[in-house]
């Protein structure tokens, strides 16, 4: 049957408006629709746009939609949020942190407590069952006098901390330095600086995880190159390979680096030039093992899909497999709130990528726990069905900027202290 363009082949990409179908000088520019039934979606142009809800689009094939290919300009509407929600039961407790801290940049839970990073530099090891609080090493990493804030992002410090609290990273964020740092002794193991090379747009890589017993770091050394090293000694482990064959996987600017729960994997927020956000993620098991050459041999990688200038988004593994990427579009210029969840496989000696879910609501900053989704943003936490895609709770004004493994917790770090609430609370 022929599509209403006059040709009689498959439907491809969104429907169109008449104007944009009909459009013979230049291609109109476009914004893309949610339609309110679920993420439906279409591309009307701006004539359209004043009357969206009645608005009239139709598929048409490859060829016709190619060629009607504007610029973005926005998005009208917003998907479908599925609300099934309950009433969330437990309450947000708030710890008051430790006079002697003073001002607080940020936190990282550890198994046994919360390390503290001071406005001052120092790092205090924290036992808020306990209530003590003691001095841990100093930090000299500092926000250049001269950082200018890119797209709205700071320059900030970041702390990050080894799953057992052992070892402690402070870096700049959007920036260029950090150290890291063994608590037991306070000395700096390694010194961190990548090469400044459009640093400023993404947050600095960085994360831990543990492999043959040791401690190791992942880090930007190099805008596409992420390392591994021996967190005690500073020593490298492995490298992404910077040389043929494989200059396809070295040539992303890595971002925010995101560890699967079980430590197998890691996903980078990476974007590539000119600029796209391209996500990707790769094993660690072979690739800390065997090194460079485990590349050769085919370390199973991912490629999640690309997004026109975005990047810096957010991400979380749901579990070893599955992977959650915030905002849906294909362009900056039309993301929408909502989710999309990866399955992460591999069929026939080959790795793929199979988008399992795609719902929208979900916005902000994004948790994971005992199956479920948790986005917070500036309306407060809204609890998920990754599966369903259904909303099924909300806490208003409960905003958590880190997840407490070792207790089950979402914290926020607040100007009084830590609010912190169980996520076993969204199971019951």
């Amino acid at each position: 049957m022929a599509l209403i363009c006059g040709h009689d082949a498959p439907a491809y990409g969104l429907p169109l408006c008449e104007h944009i179908r009909s459009a013979t000088a230049v291609p109109l520019d476009y914004y893309v629709h949610y339609t309110g039934r679920g993420v439906e979606r279409q591309r009307i142009c701006g004539i359209c746009r004043n009357e969206a809800a009645t608005a009239v689009a139709a598929a048409v094939c490859e060829d016709c939609f190619d060629a009607t290919e504007g610029c973005p300009t926005g998005v009208v509407g917003l998907p479908q949020t599925i609300d099934a929600s309950r009433p969330v039961p437990g309450m947000v407790q708030t710890t008051q942190l430790p006079a002697e801290a003073g001002p607080v940049s940020d936190i990282a839970p550890t198994e046994h407590g919360f390390l503290l990073l001071c406005d001052d530099g120092r790092i205090l090891r924290w036992d808020t069952d306990s209530g003590t609080c003691t001095d841990a090493a100093r930090s000299t990493v500092t926000v250049p006098a001269d950082a200018r804030p890119w797209v709205g992002r700071e320059q900030a410090l970041r702390l990050h901390a080894s799953r057992d609290g052992a070892f402690a990273a402070v870096v700049v964020d959007h920036g260029r330095t950090g150290e890291v740092v063994d608590l037991s002794t306070g000395a700096v193991t390694l010194s961190l600086e990548n090469d400044g090379y459009y640093s400023h747009t993404v947050p600095f890589s960085l994360a831990f995880t543990e492999h043959g017993g040791r401690t190791v770091v992942l880090y930007r050394r190099k805008w596409r190159v992420v390392e591994a090293a021996d967190a005690a000694t500073g020593a490298q482990v492995t490298r992404i390979p910077m040389v043929e064959p494989h200059t396809a996987w070295a040539g992303y600017f890595h971002g925010a680096l995101h560890v699967s729960p079980a430590g197998t994997r890691v996903a980078s927020d990476a974007w590539w030039w000119q600029p796209v956000g391209r996500p990707f993620a790769w094993t660690l098991e072979r690739w800390l093992t065997d090194g460079e050459g485990a590349w050769t041999e085919g370390t199973d990688r991912w490629e999640l899909p690309r997004c026109e200038d975005h990047w810096n988004r957010p991400v979380v593994w749901l579990d070893e497999e599955h992977l959650v990427l915030g905002g849906l579009g294909d362009d900056g210029q039309e993301m929408a709130p909502g989710a999309r969840v990866f399955l992460l496989g591999r069929e026939s000696g080959e790795s793929t990528v199979k988008e399992v879910a795609t719902f929208g609501g979900p916005d902000g900053r994004f948790f994971a726990a005992d199956g479920l989704l948790f986005s917070s943003s500036q309306a407060g936490l809204e609890i998920w069905d990754p599966t369903s895609g259904s909303r099924l709770g909300t806490l208003a004004g409960f905003r958590p900027t880190h997840h407490d493994l070792a207790r089950g917790e979402l914290v926020e770090l607040s100007a009084i202290g830590l609010r912190r609430w169980s996520t076993a609370h969204a199971a019951r």
